[in-house]
């Protein structure tokens, strides 16, 4: 089942492009539309750019995050898992990696692009890129929770955002420090480490939490 699922959101990504490059480019708008909104100063740019970025990696994820599980949900996908007898936590991981893969590495892929606008010397892109893979991965795994904890409520994508972003404020913080230590030569050592702390503590918390919802949800349908 494990293959089989990624494969699946690989395959439906492939003939729908554009949920695919709907994220892609709303980062791109965003960490864009900053630098010339903000002029050509670079002590002002120096300054904020790092926080945009890490702005604009969350709200590219934060749509991506109600679909999830909300399809599964709605066309009984997840019940035939449950009366299968098939493990809901190892659908649950198996979703939040594929979700990872079709959506996650696209926006790592445009760090050079983005790297142009915001004037980042191109050698710290693979420590940057790894600095926000982490955080995308903490972010997936809280998008997680909160999807499955809204399934089948009306209005179930601003549900998700309300729950997610009050809690990603320490992903944010810790990912901001990090990147504007990496991108100025600074010590990054003990930011990275607390955003990867931040990042395992979701990890042992996800995958519990949302089986116990997607569980409760296919219950109460």
């Amino acid at each position: 089942m494990h293959s089989a699922l990624i494969k699946r959101d690989i395959t439906l990504a492939m003939r729908r492009p554009g949920e695919v490059l709907t994220p892609i480019g709303f980062f791109l708008m965003i960490a864009s539309l900053f630098p010339l909104a903000i002029g050509p100063s670079d002590e002002i740019l120096s300054l904020v750019r790092p926080a945009i970025l890490w702005i604009a990696v969350l709200l590219a994820a934060l749509p991506s995050f109600d679909k999830l599980y909300h399809q599964d949900y709605h066309n009984g996908f997840i019940d035939k898992l449950i009366l299968k007898r098939m493990s809901l936590w190892e659908y649950a991981v198996m979703r939040m990696i594929g979700h990872l893969l079709v959506m996650g590495l696209p926006l790592l892929a445009t760090l050079p692009v983005i790297a142009l606008f915001f004037a980042i010397d191109i050698a710290v892109i693979p420590l940057l890129a790894v600095i926000i893979a982490i955080g995308l991965i903490a972010l997936t795994l809280l998008g997680s929770i909160a999807a499955s904890l809204t399934l089948g409520a009306r209005q179930s994508s601003v549900l998700s955002a309300v729950l997610i972003l009050p809690l990603a404020f320490p992903i944010l913080i810790f990912g901001t420090l990090a990147s504007r230590a990496v991108i100025e030569g600074g010590d990054y050592v003990s930011h990275l480490a607390l955003l990867a702390s931040a990042c395992l503590f979701l990890v042992v918390l996800s995958p519990a939490a949302t089986f116990y919802a997607l569980r409760n949800a296919a219950q109460e349908r």
